[in-house]
Order: C-alpha cells, then structure tokens, then sequence
C-alpha cells in the first residue's frame, strides 16, 4: 500500500481496532523508510555543497534544490509531516477504542 493510499485508507470513521492497528504499524514502517531516504539523500546534498564550486550556500542550496535527488527531498519531508500527522490521529484513534 502506497503513502497516499494509506491516507485514503485512514480516513474512513468506522475502522474496528484491529484494521486502526494494522494501519499504524502499516504506517509506522513507512515513517521509518521515508527517513531512511532521506538521511541518505541529506548525506549526498552536504556532499554536494561542500564540492560545489557556486559562489554562496544559498546558491548551492538552490541548484541541489533543482536536482532529482533534491526535489525528492522536497517531497519526503513534505510526506514525513503528512505521516506524522495522520500516524499521531491513528493513536489517538487506538486510544480512544481502549
């Protein structure tokens, strides 16, 4: 199941416990992942701007900015809070069941 789907998944109001536990975990573990990559990828942009031979670190940070690599750190910090969030509303969802 993909991040977006996942999201679609959650939001239906008549989940029983065990389908809310299957989504956190389900969630939890892509959490994980998308940090994983992104370490991965923060490694690879401290290592193309101290080799840059651009002039300031805002102009290094605006060409990794328009790299692949760099683009898909955009979107992984973007879907590491939209995780966040929807995995804090699961628990609390959990907890309100218990």
């Amino acid at each position: 199941m993909t991040l977006r789907e996942l999201f679609e998944a959650v939001k239906e109001k008549h989940l029983s416990k065990t389908q809310l536990e299957e989504y956190r975990d389900e969630l939890s573990s892509l959490f994980a992942a998308i940090h994983l990559e992104m370490a991965d990828i923060e490694k690879a942009e401290a290592l193309f701007i101290v080799e840059s031979k651009l002039g300031s670190d805002v102009a290094k940070k605006r060409v990794w900015n328009a790299t692949p690599q760099g683009q898909r750190l955009i979107e992984l910090k973007h879907y590491s809070k939209g995780a966040e969030k929807v995995l804090s509303s699961l628990k609390s969802r959990l907890y309100s069941v218990y």
